[in-house]
């Protein structure tokens, strides 16, 4: 098995995940607590967060809570995945925008705990078994919440099984009051891990956590105090259960769980853009509240569609604009977002080998055009695109490589939609399996480089 940096893990967990979407309660005017970890950077800074309550406090937020974060973390990257149905009916970026880009931002600070073999604290069906926020110090991921010290160090010692299978770590050395841990295979996975009683940290090198810790000693500057603009971000669209944004320019490709130039209206809200979106659930009133600021060149076209597409499904909204600076908010009944979680059901007939020919069921075949899927190798990021050329009808199309043990999936084939699945650099075979009415066939097989 090549060398997996976490960085690198991130990157593959983002074709599994079709669409992630989230709900949050609460807001308040206070500065949010995260702030507090965001050291002050040269660069852009990431922000993504996600409040644990969300599954005890909001109506169906034990349902919710799955949808956010990749379902079965502590599994193997084949069993990452998530499908999301009504979220394509809400023509209204003020409200998705959040929901999508937030999700996908806490989706990598998820995987990266779970590599860890720490996934059952970030488990979305077990939401209470210690994190109680999950969020990105810019390039590290933060859980805080009431740790077991003892049960994390032993998990982390033996190698609990986590997405890329059960690798031990080793201690060391601390910061401040965090012990860091390395993985004792540095050929599979290397990058570091910090816990405390009161959080974990994980994060590609030691000099990065240091940074986080440091920053919430004061010993470093924070970014809310080196600059007006991601404190005005902050105060305006940064508190709630579900936030994303950032400070541009950066590149999406670190650290977002999916295909960045998917997110809603990437020519409004840019990665080289300052803007911060956060989405609140009021289980009291049955509503939901969106908050967006962002901070941008406008001319009277940008103007005017930031104006008429931001809040047009709210029942009640206001769109404020200021100089370069835009602030957003809406207010939206809880059926606005009539939304079912599902998983593929893989147990109705067993899974085909993916050594068999091309010669798929009757059903299988009539479904599936001969040109439906095009593949495209991406040397550079040891991956294979493969786009769908027209809608399916049928239950669920897999694609797998074979030797990287790697697989996605979607319930939701469409035109135009892509997949992404990473291959051994060493030569893999891509297969792409559909499944329709409860029978699965081989439709398509290439071999890579």
């Amino acid at each position: 098995m090549t060398n997996l940096h976490r960085r690198r893990f991130l990157e593959l967990g983002a074709a599994a995940t079709a669409v992630s979407l989230g709900g949050c309660l609460g807001s308040s005017d206070e500065m949010p607590a995260y702030a507090e970890w965001i050291p002050a950077t040269d660069g852009g800074v990431h922000v993504g967060y996600l409040d644990f309550s969300i599954a005890t406090e909001a109506e169906g937020g034990n349902e919710l809570l799955p949808l956010i974060l990749p379902t079965n973390a502590t599994g193997s990257p084949r069993e990452v995945l998530s499908e999301v149905s009504g979220l394509d009916s809400v023509d209204d970026p003020l409200l998705t925008w959040p929901l999508e880009v937030g999700g996908k931002l806490i989706g990598g600070a998820a995987l990266g705990i779970a590599v860890s073999g720490l996934g059952h604290l970030v488990d979305p069906e077990q939401p209470d078994r210690g994190i109680e926020e999950l969020f990105m110090a810019d390039t590290v991921a933060v859980g805080r919440g009431t740790i077991d010290l003892d049960e994390a160090a032993e998990t982390l010692r033996s190698g609990s099984d986590g997405p890329i299978g059960e690798i031990p770590f080793e201690e060391s050395g601390s910061v401040g009051e965090f012990t860091l841990y390395e993985p004792t295979d540095d050929e599979t996975l290397d990058g570091v891990t910090a816990i405390s009683e009161t959080a974990v940290l994980v994060a590609d090198t030691r000099e990065e956590i240091q940074r986080v810790v440091e920053t919430t000693q004061g010993e470093r500057d924070r970014e809310i105090e080196e600059t007006e603009t991601f404190e005005w971000l902050l105060e305006t669209a940064g508190d709630g259960h579900v936030a994303g944004g950032w400070m541009g320019p950066i590149d999406l490709e670190d650290v977002y769980f999916g295909d960045p130039a998917e997110r809603p209206v990437d020519d409004l809200l840019r990665a080289d853009d300052d803007v911060l979106a956060s989405v609140t659930f009021d289980p009291n009133e049955g509503e939901v509240t969106a908050d967006l600021a962002v901070q941008r060149p406008l001319d009277d076209a940008t103007a005017s569609r930031l104006e008429s597409q931001f809040g047009s499904e709210s029942g009640d909204h206001s769109v404020s604009i200021e100089d370069e600076q835009v602030t957003a908010s809406g207010t939206y009944s809880e059926d606005v977002l009539d939304f079912e979680f599902t998983q593929p059901d893989r147990g109705t007939t067993a899974a085909p080998d993916a050594s068999e020919p091309v010669d798929p069921p009757k059903a299988v075949a009539k479904a599936v055009p001969d040109d439906a899927f095009e593949f495209t190798y991406e040397a550079d990021q040891d991956r294979v695109k493969i786009g769908i050329t027209e809608d399916l009808d049928v239950e669920e199309v897999t694609f797998e490589a074979v030797k990287a043990d790697y697989e996605a999936s979607t319930t939701t084939p469409r035109a135009d939609m892509y997949m992404y699945v990473y291959v051994d650099t060493e030569g893999d075979t891509v297969v792409v399996t559909v499944t329709v009415d409860g029978t699965s066939g081989v439709v398509a097989r290439k071999e890579f480089p």
